[in-house]
């Protein structure tokens, strides 16, 4: 599994805590089997459990959980694109840009 397959799977799987459930799974995967880029997927695996512990007993609309499928999508891509290059220091600027962004959104998860 890389970190692209996962990103693909959750860009095509339903929203909801169902998603995150895996997503979370996948990045505990992830942090196993390619510790150094284990920063990547614990910032990704602390976004999808959260979404999980707030919401997996709670209705949503489907429009709040396709809002925030379409966010965690940005940031898969972001980190995603990074791994790509295999260069450390894009890895680091797409941590920091997800983490900035994510200091400037409504921080649902």
């Amino acid at each position: 599994m890389t970190f692209t397959e996962v990103t693909k799977t959750f860009a095509t799987s339903l929203p909801g805590t169902d998603s995150y459930v895996k997503l979370r799974n996948a990045m505990r995967t992830l942090i196993q089997e390619d510790p150094k880029n284990a920063a990547v997927y614990f910032l990704i695996f602390g976004f999808a459990r959260t979404y999980v512990m707030l919401y997996e007993d709670q209705e949503i609309s489907p429009t709040f959980a396709e809002d925030n499928q379409k966010l965690m999508l940005s940031y898969l891509n972001i980190l995603d694109e990074a791994l790509e290059k295999q260069d450390t220091e894009s890895i680091y600027q797409a941590l920091n840009k997800v983490v900035h962004e994510y200091e400037n959104s409504k921080k649902v998860f």
